[in-house]
């Protein structure tokens, strides 16, 4: 924790107004304060009486408060050494330390977020670029949220009029089968939509990794250097100078892109080499997309094109400023780059931008949404689900069909958080930061 011009003491519970009240000058005062309204306040040691700040307290009265109960919040100073001493004589009267993610949890356990806003509170924390911002501040005001609220209602009506039509076939009653797999085939195409969409957004959030491969000397390291605009990597006329990976980072439309430089791929000559190039085949292993850069003016390595074949790769002609090799200038789809011709990268760069783009976008940020793994696992269940009832509706009994209806609505219930167990929301909260 380091200083800062302000920090932020919260205390939220049935007896927060309680517990704060006997450190502020004067004490009385507190119980009184309008809700939502910032009063200026002396905050005192109990103990000794002596004054530990000058601060901005704001009472938020349950329910209307980001956890339901009563909140009190005091603006101090930055101190880390004041902040960790107001804290500790608050806990002496009666509070304790939250745990990671606790008011989050609070707000969700008392009705203020669903579940799928609860989680949007942690991908906005971690967000990295504008766009990750973006869809993050659209899931926490729940754009997934109203998509799956929608689904959910439906499927409630559905099970509801089937079984009513099961129970009194003769009374024609409740929905046909006809309906019924008419609704479930366009509850099918929006989850699947927002499937699609959610995986997008994921990539936005999440970044692009990129690994640089290629036999040793053909230019990664430069290559490297040249994308990220400084040096980052040591570039060398020596073969095998890379020993290791190193990465950097740049964002491209919006989306952090993750770049490896590895070791050159070829016969090792030590016991260093081998390692290096054993570390160079784990990061081909980790990457969403490998740029396999060819020195252009000898021959290509067969063994780095064979290796490479059947990933996704891009296949870069590096150091295209020099007379090509005519095995090199064959290569089918080879992007040329060149560090030191005037504009020799541009290709490069268009390129990796269409990458980018048709990794992370779905018709625009517009309508995009961004979830977690548990609700991307979560959407894929219920597409399942949503595909079998489909298929029971026009081939099986009812009864068939109503089991795969109530599974699909238990997935789209547990997006909500509705019927989630105390285990599941352990594991989420447990990624919150302290404070959230």
């Amino acid at each position: 924790m380091g200083e800062s011009a302000i920090g932020v003491i919260r205390v939220s519970g049935p007896d927060a107004i309680a517990t704060v009240a006997p450190l502020l000058r004067p004490p009385s005062s507190l119980p009184d304060f309008p809700s939502h309204t910032l009063r200026r306040v002396g905050v005192l040691d109990p103990k000794s009486g002596a004054l530990l700040d000058e601060a901005l307290c704001a009472v938020m009265r349950a329910p209307r408060s980001s956890t339901g109960e009563d909140v009190v919040e005091l603006s101090c100073h930055g101190s880390p050494a004041a902040l960790r001493l107001i804290t500790l004589r608050i806990v002496e009267h009666g509070a304790r330390l939250a745990t990671p993610g606790e008011f989050t949890r609070r707000a969700f356990l008392n009705g203020r977020l669903d579940l799928a806003q609860a989680e949007a509170v942690a991908l906005l924390i971690s967000a990295r670029t504008d766009r990750a911002v973006t869809l993050a501040a659209r899931a926490l005001a729940g754009g997934l949220s109203e998509h799956v609220r929608v689904v959910w209602s439906a499927l409630v009506d559905l099970i509801g009029g089937l079984e009513v039509a099961l129970d009194f076939p003769e009374e024609h009653v409740g929905h046909d089968c006809v309906t019924a797999r008419a609704t479930v085939t366009r509850l099918r195409g929006d989850v699947q939509r927002w499937l699609a969409s959610a995986r997008h957004g994921r990539v936005v959030h999440e970044g692009l990794t990129i690994a640089l491969v290629g036999p040793p000397n053909a230019g990664k390291s430069s290559l490297l250097n040249a994308l990220l605009g400084h040096d980052r990597a040591i570039v060398s006329p020596v073969a095998g100078t890379t020993r290791d990976v190193v990465e950097g980072t740049l964002v491209l439309d919006g989306v952090p892109v993750r770049l490896l430089d590895t070791a050159g791929i070829d016969v090792a000559r030590d016991e260093i080499e081998a390692e290096g190039i054993r570390r160079s085949r784990r990061a081909m292993e980790e990457s969403d997309l490998l740029l396999v850069v060819l020195d252009g003016s000898i021959l290509p390595s067969a063994t780095v094109l064979a290796e490479t074949a059947g990933r996704a790769r891009l296949l870069v002609r590096a150091k295209s400023d020099l007379p090509a090799h005519r095995a090199a200038a064959a290569l089918p789809d080879a992007v040329a780059a060149s560090i030191v011709a005037a504009g020799g990268l541009d290709a490069l760069r268009e390129c990796l931008l269409r990458e980018v783009e048709r990794r992370a976008t779905a018709a625009g940020d517009e309508g995009g949404i961004v979830a977690s793994l548990r609700q991307i696992g979560l959407l894929q269940a219920l597409h399942a689900a949503l595909a079998a009832s489909d298929t029971a509706l026009g081939e099986a009994p009812l009864e068939a069909a109503l089991v795969d209806l109530r599974e699909a609505l238990a997935h789209a219930g547990a997006i909500l958080g509705l019927d989630v167990g105390d285990a599941i929301l352990d594991h989420i909260f447990s990624t919150f930061c302290l404070g959230k």
